[in-house]
């Protein structure tokens, strides 16, 4: 690996890493080429503990051990066994260290870890192998957040954690097309019996997993929003795209348009989206297509929380996203922020009547979908608000009925395969919406908006 090559890996892994200067750190590192290339990081620290079970790493940490500002408690031992007294660290870093357990030890070492760290107390975890082994290794990156989530401790008061990020590395993207290099984030809460986020809700109600595929049925492979491919090639046509270029998906979906964006264009993509659910599938379908070396990775995270470098983006595309958040003028901001200057913005969205004129039964809608809706005008004044020029927002819900009306069509035309995999109940339930939908529009309620624009 060149040096250059090695020095963006380090300057990236470290951008992901919680605060560490002055801070109690647990380190669990096996598996790695360069273990000094991750210690390294944590020069500052407070206090350290490394465990390894390798005789090997061990050694090559021994020998940097001056470099400490605090010499390291290095510990040539399996983490499992060790007895650490509860609340010690602020951080953990499990590196390669996850994804090698059994299903039983990965449960062991989630409550051992929990129990050392503090409150608020964070934990970064970075994998790179997915293909199952022995039954050991995960097959999904979404694995791990669901061990993570479903792992609690109660001793006075009950603990979990709660998700922060999941990022793939993106110098393995760019550099390798390696997408399954992923860090990610989490923090020791206390869990209260009500604690449901957002992320929750979605996983939970529209998008659970059922629910997704459901969509894919009747939206096309790949796709879970308006007109499925037949749009996406409309739409992504007219942004120019290059192969050098790079582009942000905000509520990737299932992510049929990034692959088609890459495949088709040759850039690189980045989609981002809240449901684990949703990304968990589009990482199935983007490894079945590992042989193809797509530069495209997924983040799973509130992209309102989101952080990306300023003027990173050529083109910013979102397909019926924005309708789950309610602070648009925020978001947009950010947008705006991580476009480079005179790159694109793409959005379709629901959208809608003058509030006054919504009739009781699509208020009701909108309420229990946790919808915040604007008319096509009010949407793209805001866009204005923050700085985009060159706004041109268009009421698109012919395109919209039109693509409704081929949607049901197809989906009645493979009722008896549709069935065979799902249920009656699903198919009675997706036809239902969809007809819903063509009511809502004929009564003027239910909108759909196209927006471009230019930073």
């Amino acid at each position: 690996m060149t040096s250059e090559l090695a020095n963006r890996i380090t300057n990236e892994f470290k951008s992901g890493l919680p605060d560490v200067t002055h801070k109690s750190v647990l380190a669990v590192v096996n598996g790695v080429e360069n273990p000094n290339s991750y210690t390294d990081l944590l020069l500052d620290t407070e206090q350290l503990i490394v465990f390894t079970e390798s005789s090997d790493t061990y050694k090559k940490l021994d020998e940097e051990i001056k470099k400490f500002k605090k010499a390291p408690i290095l510990n040539c031992a399996n983490f499992n066994n060790a007895e650490l007294q509860n609340d010690l660290f602020d951080v953990v870093l499990l590196i390669k260290s996850f994804n090698r357990l059994n299903t039983d030890e990965k449960q062991k070492i989630l409550k051992n870890v929990l129990k050392s760290l503090k409150v608020d107390g964070q934990i970064f975890v970075y994998e790179d192998e997915w293909s199952k082994e022995n039954g050991s290794h995960s097959t999904n990156p979404v694995d791990l957040i669901h061990y993570f989530n479903s792992t609690v401790v109660t001793e006075k008061q009950t603990y979990g954690f709660e998700f922060i990020f999941a990022r793939p590395m993106r110098t393995f993207v760019e550099s390798k097309h390696e997408p399954f290099h992923l860090c990610y984030r989490f923090k020791k809460i206390v869990k209260l019996d009500e604690h449901s986020t957002f992320q929750d809700f979605l996983d939970q109600q529209q998008y659970s997993t059922n629910g997704v595929l459901r969509y894919e049925k009747i939206f096309g492979p790949g796709f879970v929003s308006t007109g499925g491919l037949d749009t996406t090639k409309e739409f992504v046509e007219s942004l120019d795209l290059k192969s050098d270029q790079l582009v942000l998906d905000v509520g990737c979906g299932i992510g049929g348009g990034d692959i088609y964006m890459a495949e088709t264009y040759g850039c690189s993509v980045i989609g981002v989206d809240l449901s684990t659910n949703m990304v968990s599938i589009a990482y199935e379908r983007l490894m079945a297509m590992s042989g193809n070396k797509l530069k495209v990775s997924y983040e799973i995270g509130d992209v309102m929380h989101h952080e990306f470098q300023p003027n990173s983006f050529d083109v910013i595309y979102s397909r019926d996203t924005i309708l789950h958040i309610s602070d648009k003028k925020t978001l947009f901001s950010r947008l705006y922020g991580w476009l480079k200057p005179g790159g694109r913005l793409f959005i379709s969205d629901y959208t809608c009547a003058p509030k006054s004129e919504w009739s009781k039964d699509y208020a009701e809608y909108v309420d229990q979908r946790r919808y915040t809706l604007l008319t096509v005008a009010e949407y793209g004044k805001v866009l204005e608000s923050v700085g985009f020029k060159n706004v041109d927002p268009q009421d698109a819900t012919d395109k919209f009925v039109q693509c409704l009306n081929m949607e049901l069509i197809r989906i009645e035309s493979n009722k008896n395969d549709f069935i065979q995999e799902f249920s009656s109940d699903d198919y009675d339930h997706l036809i239902e919406g969809w007809h819903g939908k063509l009511e809502r529009c004929a009564r003027g309620d239910q909108r759909w908006g196209v927006f471009r624009a230019r930073k």
